[in-house]
């Protein structure tokens, strides 16, 4: 059972990546306005929440299938409830588009404010548990490798801080963060999902003497 989990969290990383890079690339351009009426809008970011949703199911089996450190376990929870969250928004993200008139017709637009709040709420927390997972896994070596974790970690960075930028200090030449973090996010989630992984024996109180000795 483990076995076969342990390839369909690969499975998952790799389509994790290859729809959210996909998404991105679709992601309209210009002011909101004319992106909400762009047709590209819906598929695209669509695209992107059938990634974040092959990523939380790739960190659920991933758990499962391979033993891991208590911090790296713990950075593991919390990858997999934030990362749900984070498709929440995505989703509330994806119908944005149903406010399109009312945007352009200066009226209250509910579902493109309440996106861009829980994008800004959520993306920093996202960043930075992504962050920590990353650098956890990468000090145990139990997911991914130091030589492309570097992007990842870039990637959380990216998409942590775009948001906040944005809504709080207004400098919009910040929405470049947005493509480099779908970029180097993506090709982290498919170079995890096919770099070897190394299970960390755990037996009781053994396991912490371990990885003490280890380090």
């Amino acid at each position: 059972m483990k076995q076969q989990e342990s390839r369909v969290w690969r499975v998952m990383f790799v389509i994790a990546g290859v729809f959210y890079l996909a998404g991105g690339a679709q992601h309209p351009r210009g002011e909101m306005v004319e992106m909400l009426a762009d047709p590209a809008w819906l598929p695209g970011h669509a695209t992107s929440l059938a990634g974040l949703v092959a990523f939380v199911l790739g960190l659920v089996l991933f758990r499962r299938a391979h033993a891991t450190s208590p911090s790296v376990d713990r950075w593991l929870r919390f990858g997999i409830v934030v990362t749900a969250l984070e498709a929440v928004e995505m989703a509330v993200h994806t119908i944005a588009y149903v406010d399109a008139h009312a945007l352009a017709g200066g009226h209250s637009t509910p579902v493109l404010t309440t996106h861009l709040w829980l994008a800004t709420l959520i993306y920093p927390i996202f960043g930075v548990v992504m962050l920590g997972m990353i650098r956890a896994a990468q000090r145990e070596r139990s997911l991914g490798s130091p030589w492309f974790n570097w992007i990842g970690m870039t990637g959380a960075v990216a998409h942590g801080i775009v948001m906040p930028v944005l809504m709080f200090l207004e400098y919009m030449p910040a929405r470049v963060l947005f493509p480099i973090a779908a970029l180097t996010l993506s090709l982290w989630f498919i170079l995890a999902g096919l770099w070897p992984v190394r299970s960390v024996a755990m037996s009781g109180t053994s396991a912490g003497a371990n990885l003490a000795t280890a380090a």
